[in-house]
């Protein structure tokens, strides 16, 4: 771990992440000191902001640093602890509020890629119940103490990469181009926006589930990450026409499955199947063949192109419709 701090210059963040240590300084204990303390094993750079101040303390500069840091960061830790020491004629966390507020709002509760943002928030916290309240229904959970908090940073920390899901891209197919009436001129156009389309989402070091009907092979060289397949009904049809058909897929992409059940970032299993399926009703089901036809069901949803834009679907969006979807599902609305 390299210790960063408002009195050094400027680092060179090419080879590490970075975690910024964003929460309360005046009036709170020195958290900021633990948490560096703790995540001391961890080959990142920690921006901690907390400094004394004194006669020379310069307030543009500091807040220059801050802001400099936090632009880069790939983890921001918020912990808005108690207040250790009242400070006279100012307002407990004032200027972390404020921050809590942009950078949620800059990162669309999670959903800009390379941008994480984890809250802890102790209890007894004012204003907590709000900050949990505007955070329902949405990918961003509000921990409770400072040891859930750091557990999840580090977590965010070493995973190498997103996740994305997507479904029947069918690239060089002239059929599924007319049958699901995308909006591409030709099969060659439609091909190359679905590459650039999933290029501008995902990145080299992300994972993607792709749940059935890739198409031809040829494209995958061209897609960022690592593609992990689960078998669609094209190439379960391909290969009893050819079962050396299955070498080459395994050859192509970093898994091939039938099926696969992984577990989510809220620490639930998730089903991963090619057509929609109920079987198990204790797991939420990410699915595709349907081409957008129903979005959402009660038992899961569909992640293929059609229906998301012609791009893969992060992680913390899937996430974010099954909240929806498990809270407010309505027969009428989604069928």
């Amino acid at each position: 771990m390299i210790l960063l701090n408002p009195d050094m210059p400027p680092a060179d963040l090419k080879d590490k992440k970075l975690v910024f240590l964003a929460g309360p300084i005046m009036g709170a204990e020195n958290w900021q000191a633990r948490a560096a303390a703790d995540l001391a094993d961890l080959d990142v750079y920690v921006a901690d902001p907390r400094r004394e101040k004194s006669e020379n303390f310069d307030y543009d500069r500091q807040v220059g640093w801050e802001s400099f840091y936090l632009s880069r960061a790939d983890v921001v830790m918020f912990w808005l602890p108690l207040a250790a020491a009242e400070i006279k004629g100012r307002s407990y966390a004032q200027t972390t509020r404020f921050e809590l507020g942009e950078w949620l709002g800059r990162t669309d509760f999670n959903r800009r890629p390379g941008k994480s943002v984890v809250i802890g928030i102790e209890e007894g916290f004012a204003g907590k119940s709000y900050v949990c309240k505007r955070c329902e229904g949405t990918p961003c959970t509000v921990f409770d103490t400072y040891e859930q908090t750091l557990a999840e940073v580090r977590r965010r920390l070493q995973t190498s990469g997103r996740v994305f899901f997507t479904s029947d891209t069918h690239f060089g197919s002239e059929r599924t181009l007319v049958l699901s009436r995308r909006p591409f001129a030709s099969v060659e156009e439609m091909n190359w926006a679905l590459v650039a389309n999933w290029n501008r989402t995902v990145g080299p070091q992300d994972t993607v589930w792709h749940l059935g009907d890739f198409g031809d092979l040829a494209f995958a060289a061209h897609l960022n990450g690592s593609i992990r397949l689960v078998l669609g009904n094209y190439e379960v049809d391909a290969i009893r026409r050819d079962p050396a058909y299955r070498q080459e897929l395994e050859r192509t992409f970093a898994s091939v499955d039938l099926s696969r059940v992984i577990r989510t970032a809220d620490g639930e299993q998730l089903h991963l199947s090619h057509k929609p399926s109920a079987a198990d009703r204790e797991m939420f089901n990410a699915f595709g063949h349907i081409h957008g036809r129903q979005k959402c069901k009660r038992f899961g949803l569909d992640v293929g192109v059609d229906g998301n834009h012609f791009a893969p679907l992060s992680e913390e969006d899937l996430l974010f419709f099954k909240r929806a979807v498990n809270r407010e599902y309505d027969e009428e609305v989604f069928c």
